[in-house]
């Protein structure tokens, strides 16, 4: 390696290093990744509403299998099912599981901003967004209906998204607990409360319905005394039953699922595992061109048909032989045709001509013309110089 290389080789080293000192001080950005789990403490993680939940419930079971294992098994008992995540993607046999469950005296609840389907067309609701009169983008506002329950001031979100709610209820049956509205310079705007947080009675039981599950993540919970909108919705769940904590579909699941995820979820093992991939890269391109042999050039063997013929030929010329050699000539010929258009000159009839015809572009006319010329020099024993001639101008004019 001469000097130059060397100097370029040091310097990136020395960039990459310098890269990765700025890396490990830098401070760590916000992380606003959708979790919902209940050991987060990101911003949408849920660790302070379950500590919150867990000094107020008797009892908090987690499951993190598909709620249909768990029925199956008997795990669940009598209490309160809770699930909070962005989407609660319920199979149909689930669905009908815990309509089956709440009907028997228990409760579901639902804080998520996607509700299966099934449930809504089962209990004939529909959801939609809210969409400002005069904001494109907007922080949302909750509070509830219960007069004992009510807040003086509804709790507005620290950040800005679109609430949703429910377009359409059964007022015959549905229950409303809360709504959802547009926080303007200190006060609602006008015509934007809706409902978004619901109970309706099922047999012996009740499912109740939140779709801003961000409520109960941690960004939301320590802002301007908003822990205690959640709280007070905590007066609709039996806490004296035990609650089945849903730990299966969560956005922000944890577990390592392969050892290069573990790699790269620590900095420092990621950025060693870099390192030894940029080394890995410089040893291949120094060590390699150091090392590597030239490749000795094999030319490929040459076809030496032509030239053959060629020879033949002339020994058929020298001795006069007109016959034999138009034979080769035709023979040539021939092959050269089952060798590039795959065709079989077994019999050379109006079918084959029609054939080669197609293939090559060349008029039906010209080429029989020229195979009947062939078959008359191949049913006389002896020709002329001028035949021979003659057929090698027709079968050279083709051009095949």
């Amino acid at each position: 390696m001469n000097k130059t290389k060397k100097i370029l080789l040091y310097g990136v080293l020395a960039l990459i290093a310098f890269t990765m000192f700025l890396e490990v001080i830098r401070e760590e950005p916000i992380d606003w990744t959708p979790s919902y789990v209940s050991s987060d403490s990101r911003p949408l993680g849920s660790e302070i509403f379950f500590e919150n939940l867990s000094e107020k419930a008797k009892q908090i079971i987690n499951r993190s299998r598909p709620p249909f294992e768990e029925f199956n098994e008997g795990n669940i008992e009598n209490g309160t099912y809770f699930f909070l995540n962005n989407y609660v993607n319920l199979s149909k046999e689930e669905t009908d599981q815990i309509f089956d469950w709440v009907s028997q005296g228990n409760n579901v609840f639902f804080a998520s901003a996607g509700i299966p389907q099934k449930i809504l067309d089962t209990l004939d609701l529909n959801i939609t967004f809210h969409v400002s009169n005069s904001k494109i983008t907007y922080k949302p506002a909750f509070n509830l209906l219960n007069e004992s329950l009510r807040l003086k001031t509804p709790k507005v979100s620290p950040e800005k998204y679109e609430y949703l709610y429910f377009k359409k209820i059964d007022t015959l049956e549905t229950i409303v607990l809360g709504v959802a509205s547009v926080w303007d310079d200190d006060q609602i705007e006008s015509d934007s409360e809706n409902i978004n947080f619901i109970k309706i009675p099922w047999g012996d039981g009740q499912i109740l319905i939140h779709l801003a599950p961000q409520v109960f993540t941690n960004y939301f919970m320590i802002g301007d005394e908003n822990h205690e909108y959640v709280s007070r919705i905590l007066n609709y769940i039996d806490l004296s039953e035990p609650i089945y904590w849903d730990k299966y579909y969560k956005l922000g699941k944890k577990g390592i699922s392969s050892p290069l995820y573990y790699l790269l979820s620590n900095i420092y093992l990621k950025w060693a595992y870099y390192m030894i991939l940029i080394a890995s890269l410089f040893y291949i391109i120094f060590s390699g061109k150091r090392k590597q042999k030239p490749i000795k050039i094999i030319p490929p063997v040459s076809n030496k048909t032509y030239e053959f013929t060629q020879t033949i030929a002339g020994m058929h010329l020298e001795k006069k032989d007109h016959k034999e050699m138009a034979n080769k000539i035709i023979k040539l010929f021939l092959e050269k045709i089952r060798h590039k258009y795959q065709l079989n000159t077994q019999e050379l009839n109006i079918d084959f001509i029609k054939n080669l015809a197609h293939k090559t572009g060349i008029d039906f006319k010209v080429l029989k013309d020229v195979f009947q010329y062939i078959s008359e020099i191949q049913n006389r024993n002896t020709i002329s110089e001028e035949e021979l001639k003659t057929l090698n101008n027709k079968i050279s004019e083709l051009n095949i």
